[in-house]
């Protein structure tokens, strides 16, 4: 079995994390737990798991200081990174010391299993790809051994045999892979492996023939790649090589590859780090959605908080809540703000963006705004979040599908009403700051209180005195979020001349006082 360290200074979130998963289904066991970065190093030392799971930010040593060590040394220790902190310095010092993984907090049991999944298979296998024949002058086995300066001189008699010339060269990364719109395009499965299978090999035959550089690593979706760069740190000829390969492609197979340039290095133990800011780089067209991205030129300005994020989040539940007419526009700010947050972590921004779908059902929730019927719906079209192929394509799914959700929920509710139940209701809502008795609103439908009473329990599902309260509570935690106004202020304004008996219907709603409530969200 693999044996996995946890590692936070939280002891609650390793709690959660050994309850979240069946670790023995996935073939592996909790062999130790650390509460800060001295003692997960120590722990590695004693137990030398093949996996480590454990938070960025820790006391006394970070998870990056433990990661420097664990490549310093040479151990073949993966790490799994969770966090709550999605700052760009981060992201690309865990790419340097090849973490397998950058999750944000709180981490989902699918996303950590696939995880721990992905660090198994590496440890297991090596990345073969079955599909793809070995050969002699294969670089991806010694590449991925290639830790000391020994193994290093290895892979240079590897160069050597295959007639490249590494004297007076800088070796830069390049990363290719096919956008997802190729394969929506296409359709076919089995014509679209054909095809990725036959654009991989013809990369490979191009820089083989040409001298030019090697594959260092196959993937399903992706071919990695080192070009030999006799001018010193970029040039013309690099760019040339590159553009070459781009529309040699294009022009047998139509498809204009995605192509993540990464850092030029002068010594050959540098080349996982080109490596990986190549790969870096490819996956940031999630966000930018350009197609030849340099890691030499990337700058982003965060301009964003997370407590912008929070006082964003409040002030888009509020206005859905209070049916706003601008909500939409509050929500283009609201995920504006988390691209700014994770930008070049894809996984961190639908993370953020589902959590964000997820608190406003429990707000839609908790106002009896939404059916529990309607749960698996929504968490149905929650999960389709994953599926967008790029950020901007996850903003306009949101938006549609959370307006489309809004607005079947509200038809629902009406498509269930004849005419006079409609215009009862209707009274409700402009009166229900008065003296509603059921007598009067009896008189308002032409009908005798007993005979009233009866219809509306027929036809709504429930009695007139409870939908009369739901009505008043709906509004209450409207005015409440929307407004300073005292709990008799609004005991008063939905019809209640009575304060205390306001707050308990307040607290059998809600589970707390109005003022108890509003501390709570804003804090």
């Amino acid at each position: 079995m693999f044996k996995i360290i946890l590692a936070d200074d939280e002891p609650i979130i390793i709690k959660g994390m050994l309850k979240m998963i069946q670790w023995e289904k996935l073939n592996a066991e909790i062999v130790a737990e650390a509460g800060n970065g001295e003692e997960l190093l120590e722990k590695i030392r004693k137990f030398e798991p093949d996996i480590v799971i454990s938070d960025v930010a820790m006391p006394k040593m970070t998870g990056l200081d433990v990661i420097k060590e664990i490549r310093e040394n040479h151990w073949n220790t993966k790490v799994i990174f969770l966090s709550g902190y999605q700052e760009f310095d981060y992201v690309k010092k865990a790419i340097r010391y090849e973490a397998i993984e950058y999750l944000l907090k709180p981490v989902g049991k699918e996303e950590l299993e696939e995880a721990v999944l992905k660090a198994e298979k590496m440890l297991k296998t090596d990345y073969p790809m079955e599909y793809w024949e070995k050969e002699k002058d294969d670089m991806q086995t010694v590449f991925r051994k290639m830790n000391s300066e020994a193994e290093c001189r290895e892979l240079l008699e590897h160069f050597e045999a295959m007639g490249l010339d590494t004297k007076k060269t800088d070796y830069t990364g390049v990363c290719f892979s096919i956008p997802a719109a190729f394969y929506k395009k296409l359709g076919n499965q089995n014509m679209a492996e054909l095809i990725r299978f036959s654009i991989f090999k013809k990369i490979e035959e191009h820089l083989r023939t040409k001298k030019q550089g090697f594959v260092i690593k196959r993937e399903p979706n992706s071919s990695n790649m080192i070009l030999l760069n006799r001018e010193r740190f970029g040039g013309d000829m690099l760019e040339r090589q590159v553009l070459e390969l781009r529309e040699q492609i294009y022009r047998e197979y139509k498809v204009w590859l995605i192509t993540g340039i990464g850092n030029t290095v002068e010594h050959i133990t540098e080349l996982k780090f080109a490596y990986k800011t190549a790969k870096f780089c490819s996956e940031l067209h999630y966000f930018t959605q350009e197609e030849v991205i340099r890691y030499s030129v990337i700058s982003r300005n965060f301009t964003n908080s997370f407590e912008d994020y929070n006082q964003k989040y409040k002030e888009l539940a509020a206005g859905i809540l209070s049916r706003d007419e601008n909500w939409e526009k509050t929500l283009e700010e609201l995920l504006d703000i988390v691209e700014n947050l994770h930008y070049g972590n894809r996984y961190a921004a639908e993370n953020r963006c589902i959590a964000m779908a997820m608190d406003l059902y429990a707000e839609l929730e908790e106002c009896k705004m939404v059916s529990e019927e309607s749960r698996k719906e929504y968490e149905a079209m929650v999960a389709r979040i994953r599926n967008q192929s790029s950020y901007g394509e996850l903003k306009a799914f949101v938006k549609r599908q959370l307006a489309r959700f809004l607005e079947n929920s509200g038809k629902g509710e009406k498509a269930a009403e004849n005419n006079t139940i409609r215009l009862v209701k209707n009274y409700i809502q402009e009166h229900y700051g008065e003296d509603l008795t059921l007598g009067r609103v009896a008189e308002v439908a032409y009908m005798n209180p007993y005979y009233f009473s009866a219809f509306f329990k027929k036809e709504t599902g429930q009695n007139f005195k409870n939908y009369l309260a739901e009505v008043r509570m709906k509004t209450a935690i409207r005015l409440l979020m929307e407004s300073d106004m005292k709990t008799y202020e609004l005991a008063e304004a939905v019809g209640y001349r009575d304060v205390r008996s306001f707050t308990e219907k307040f607290k059998e709603y809600f589970g707390e006082s109005p003022s108890g409530y509003k501390k709570a969200r804003r804090s």
